[in-house]
């Protein structure tokens, strides 16, 4: 009995010891350069994690696949008529380009992912997409849904690749209105709470009045993401600058934790070959909020 207290203070001071060795490596690792970073997460990532990461991208799939019937019928149903009546008009649209000597616009081309969570704190903007360089994706690829923009790719690695959605700090695009009358940058605001996040349209000409439910796109400028993507819809006004600017803040179109499935835009790599006139990136008809 008298060995016991020994054994058990020497116990408590391994694992003191221990906790401090944690919290010293912590610090040092969130002090390290972005590029040791990197490479120290996708270390982390594909030896002690995987087999957790591999789960959740197995219950994220089932989930997926679990989707009521009913619903995608009806969905599928919905879709037939606009896409047949979309072939007769992408056919007209040849014919006229070749009336007027105009090239040819240039074919799209998307991967299929599922959109796997992390579910951590620090980790609520981010997502995991089971693609990467062999399946043609890219940095900077745009992330969408049949609903509207969901985000951006950042990290590519040989069979995964980690991005963020409209909710990040760093996520920017150039936006507009479907009639071209309006353009401006989208970007994010943080709200009290993360389910508070909000996006804000800023550097709109201060004569170019927007009202609630007008829909936003992409206008494809800068290249990252293709034009005609929906962002989401005006919901009233933010601010103005000077007299020169305004600013709107916008109802996003897709939310973000509800997606389990999206597509990656890969431009000219890998992938399934949809043409411009067939607007794959049109997401389907949904009223504004």
């Amino acid at each position: 009995m008298a060995g016991q207290p020994r054994h058990t203070g020497e116990r408590r001071k391994t694992d003191l010891l221990l906790a401090v060795g944690v919290i010293l490596g912590s610090l040092i690792v969130l002090n390290l350069p972005p590029g040791p970073q990197r490479a120290m997460r996708h270390f982390m990532r594909e030896t002690v994690l995987s087999p957790f990461i591999g789960i959740n991208g197995a219950i994220a799939r089932t989930r997926e696949r679990a989707l009521d019937f009913d619903l995608l019928r009806t969905q599928m149903d919905s879709l037939v008529a606009p896409v047949a009546a979309q072939r007769t008009l992408a056919e007209e649209n040849r014919q006229l380009r070749n009336l007027l000597g105009l090239k040819d616009r240039p074919s799209h081309r998307v991967t299929a992912v599922t959109v796997i969570r992390a579910g951590t704190p620090g980790s609520e903007s981010t997502f995991q997409l089971d693609a990467g360089l062999d399946g043609g994706i890219s940095p900077f690829n745009a992330v969408v849904t049949e609903s509207g923009l969901l985000g951006q790719v950042q990290e590519v690695f040989s069979r995964y690749s980690m991005g963020y959605d409209w909710s990040h700090r760093d996520f920017r695009v150039s936006a507009m209105t479907p009639d071209g009358r309006a353009h401006g940058l989208v970007e994010a605001v943080r709200g009290g709470f993360r389910e508070q996040d909000r996006l804000v349209l800023r550097g709109t000409a201060y004569l170019s009045d927007l009202g609630p439910g007008d829909e936003l796109v992409t206008s494809g400028r800068g290249g990252t993401f293709p034009r005609g993507i929906r962002i989401g819809w005006i919901s009233g006004p933010a601010e103005a600058s000077a007299g020169w600017s305004r600013s709107y803040y916008v109802e996003p179109a897709v939310h973000p934790g509800a997606v389990t499935h999206a597509l990656v835009h890969v431009g000219g790599g890998a992938g399934v070959t949809v043409a411009a006139e067939d607007s794959v990136f049109r997401p389907r008809q949904v009223d504004p909020p």
